[in-house]
């Protein structure tokens, strides 16, 4: 039984304004710096085995901050398969931009992202989540026991797309899944599925 503990990076300054970072690489503002350190006591008592984040520097940093001092001492390992969902030609824009720069393919994409990609190169959810498989693959295959804790800094829209997967949801459900930046949410991975054991835990933030 592989226990996942999957946390959101911390804020950027396109997640404060709203735009689609995707395949951006943006980095933490000063308040996901913040949120990041909120995340080394919560997970100072836990065993860890392995970490993993996608090879974004809003993840990396996060894991980096949020591993200082950790017991494991160990440093996350990046996967550019873990990346978030590229947004293609949306990237950038705010989530309201969409339909007037680019009103057919917006209108196509809100209608079916499972199988309709954004313009100039984006990912269909299949896309996305053929490659978040492969990327679990090879986590679990390079588990050091079968019952490892292993922790994934990702971002929003993997995370929401590997609960759809793991939970058996349809893939165009994944905006029901809400991933607050720094969340601690648990996934314990049986043969027949998975158990959703914490979900979206932002206990550990504190607002100032």
């Amino acid at each position: 039984m592989p226990r996942l503990i999957l946390t959101r990076h911390g804020q950027t300054d396109f997640n404060a304004q709203q735009r689609y970072q995707g395949n951006l690489d943006i980095p933490l503002n000063a308040e996901g710096e913040a949120q990041a350190r909120f995340l080394t006591p919560r997970l100072a008592p836990i065993k860890i085995d392995a970490v993993y984040t996608s090879d974004l520097q809003r993840a990396i940093r996060t894991a980096e901050l949020a591993l200082e001092n950790h017991p494991s001492g160990l440093q996350p390992r990046q996967l550019k398969l873990l990346r978030e969902i590229h947004g293609g030609a949306f990237e950038g824009l705010q989530w309201g931009e969409f339909s007037s720069r680019y009103p057919e393919d917006a209108a196509r994409w809100r209608a079916d992202r499972t199988h309709t990609r954004p313009p100039g190169g984006g990912e269909n959810l299949l896309d996305a989540a053929e490659r978040v498989d492969l990327a679990m693959k090879q986590i679990l295959k390079e588990a050091p026991d079968p019952e490892a804790t292993i922790l994934l800094v990702l971002h929003g829209g993997i995370i929401s797309l590997l609960l759809c997967q793991v939970m058996r949801m349809e893939l165009e459900r994944l905006w029901q899944w809400r991933i607050d930046n720094c969340s601690v949410t648990i996934l314990d991975l049986y043969e027949a599925g998975g158990i959703l054991s914490l979900f979206n835990d932002i206990a550990h933030i504190k607002v100032s």
